[in-house]
């Protein structure tokens, strides 16, 4: 996200804080609501089972990101990118009787595909959603990935959100994020990040992220899904999702998502 957008970013944070929660006449909101209701709920684990992924993103789970890795002195940053990447090869405990716990690649690129081809995105839908420039919506198709993993039954512990944090690519955004699956049989997770038009490891990501860091001090923080922003941990609201019933705070996408999901048949759960 530009630093353009911050300011309405923190407007729309501002509503969400003060409960504002308006009734839609629109068809389809309510089923609309219920999709965000799954989407924010999980499962947990219990806290004797936690993986040392989760254990280092509970450190990190509060307040913002961007302001995390700023009060990080640069040797602790590096450490904490590393025992991500040491984490990364922890088994998932499973949360959900019956889920999936990881994925094959074939599975993973098909929810690539599934999003960089869906209604909501694609370059003939850039004027639309973001006429200017100034989201990029990284945080929308991982979301959207996020909720098509569910929807063919992945365990919730085996879903987690990647954020790489700090200035990239000459400044021009301040993080990027992906969502994240366990790997089946690879002791690793594939993220599936539609910038690169297929599943890549959790691994190859972070190289490529550290490479287009501007400062040689991209932090990597792996959160819970259900997060929304860098700036601020809560999960999924109405509020985010669906605006304020006066305004639209993202011009309609998730809501032409969501109405679009609504009407669809539950699909096939993946392979376990």
């Amino acid at each position: 996200m530009k630093s353009k957008s911050l300011k309405k970013y923190l407007v729309g944070s501002c509503l969400i804080a003060g409960g504002l929660f308006s009734i839609y006449a629109q068809a389809g909101i309510k089923d609309c609501r219920r999709l965000i209701a799954r989407l924010a709920s999980s499962e947990g684990v219990a806290p004797e089972s936690l993986s040392r992924l989760r254990q280092l993103e509970l450190k990190t789970a509060q307040g913002s990101l961007l302001d995390f890795r700023e009060e990080l002195p640069v040797s602790a940053l590096r450490k904490h990118n590393q025992d991500i990447l040491e984490a990364l090869k922890d088994p998932v405990v499973s949360s959900v009787k019956g889920s999936v716990t990881a994925i094959g690649r074939e599975d993973a690129n098909y929810l690539v595909k599934l999003i960089t081809e869906h209604p909501t995105n694609g370059k003939r839908h850039e004027k639309k959603y973001d006429p200017e420039e100034c989201y990029g919506f990284c945080f929308g198709r991982a979301t959207l990935i996020h909720s098509e993993a569910l929807r063919r039954k992945v365990d919730p512990e085996a879903i987690k959100k990647i954020w790489a944090v700090g200035p990239l690519e000459k400044d021009r955004w301040h993080f990027h994020v992906a969502t994240m699956i366990k790997a089946k049989g690879r002791g690793s997770w594939w993220v599936c990040d539609p910038v690169y038009q297929k599943a890549i490891s959790a691994e190859t990501w972070i190289g490529r992220m550290s490479r287009s860091s501007d400062d040689g001090k991209m932090m990597v923080f792996v959160t819970d899904p259900r997060r929304f922003s860098v700036y601020d941990p809560r999960v999924y609201t109405n509020i985010d999702l669906l605006g304020d019933g006066k305004s639209d705070f993202y011009n309609g996408y998730f809501r032409d998502y969501l109405e679009h999901t609504a009407k669809q048949p539950l699909p096939k759960p993946f392979s376990p």
